[in-house]
């Protein structure tokens, strides 16, 4: 029987298996993709630095977690922001996915799905996997999307159930295309799309490169991340010597930001089996280091309980 079991290898999920490393807890974590970090992902094409996800992160105060996880130089200031900076990942935010997933010597099962989990008796759960194998844990810790933690947790409580459904996302494709700027001396106006920025920055970009990074939203017109690409191709006259159309359906959030999503939140809290927890970006997590505090609490909150 596996003490714990995590459910999505996220960067909420890595965060709670590290903490458990950390109190030397055994523990299973599961991810339904053959990789860690959901959204999260960097690529190394041509001298160029590119993120599937936002790189340029709200940070407020200290970050000690970065020094735990040795990337103490990991970080470059990008400017103010708000009562904060703006920072980005020197190397990319897939950076903070590996130093994560390093830590962890715990069994991971990659390409699994979870299909539902329910208590087996007082203080025990069983975790339904899809091809049929059921694992035995004292605590879960659930940080995968709500629109699949709908249904994992309906024969838990359908009433926490009904309050994810119909969760909703921004399908929002990250278009990235690099350019000599000799080819591309001033950016044309792009309108239109959710986002338009463009970057020259010598970590990240090679020099006399400019970086530009588009938001496009799929919908009827624009159905699929390769055609999110040939709109913005279009609408800049100049060649491309990168680029990159990146999608997560999950990775943009719409109902957290909600006026009620947090009543929502203390309901289905309060509802929750004291050797259950829910964590992630989807829940109360907005910024990363909200993320990785999120999962490493959820993790906490378990270990208590199983250790009571």
């Amino acid at each position: 029987m596996a003490n714990v079991v995590i459910i999505g290898g996220g960067l909420t999920g890595l965060a709670a298996a590290w903490e458990l490393e950390r109190q030397r807890i055994p523990y299973t974590l599961i991810e339904v993709k053959k990789r860690f970090g959901g959204s999260i992902v960097t690529e190394k094409r041509d001298g160029f630095t590119l993120d599937g996800s936002a790189f340029l992160l709200e940070k407020y105060g200290d970050w000690d977690f970065l020094s735990e996880l040795g990337l103490e130089d990991a970080l470059i200031a990008y400017g103010r922001y708000r009562d904060g900076e703006l920072v980005y990942f020197r190397a990319g935010t897939q950076t903070l996915v590996d130093a994560l997933a390093a830590k962890l010597t715990a069994p991971v099962m990659r390409r699994m799905a979870v299909s539902s989990l329910g208590p087996l008796d007082a203080d025990r759960f069983g975790v339904c996997l899809e091809n049929g194998l059921m694992l035995d844990a004292r605590g879960v810790i659930v940080t995968a999307p709500a629109r699949f933690t709908e249904h994992m947790l309906y024969s838990l409580d359908p009433e926490i159930a009904l309050a994810l459904l119909d969760y909703r996302y921004d399908p929002v494709v990250r278009v990235s295309l690099g350019y000599r700027q000799a080819d591309l001396p001033t950016l044309p106006p792009l309108n239109g799309f959710k986002f338009v920025e463009s970057f020259t920055m010598p970590e990240r970009v090679p020099a006399d490169h400019v970086l530009v990074r588009v938001g496009v939203r799929l919908d009827e017109a624009i159905k699929t991340p390769e055609a999110a690409l040939d709109r913005v191709k279009a609408a800049i006259p100049a060649p491309p010597v990168v680029e990159w159309a990146a999608y997560w359906p999950e990775g943009d959030p719409l109902t957290r930001y909600l006026p009620e999503h947090g009543a929502v939140m203390d309901m289905i809290e309060s509802r929750l089996p004291a050797g259950v927890a829910l964590a992630g970006s989807d829940y109360r997590a907005k910024r990363l280091d909200q993320q990785i505090g999120d999962g490493r609490a959820a993790a906490q909150q378990i270990a208590r309980y199983i250790t009571s």
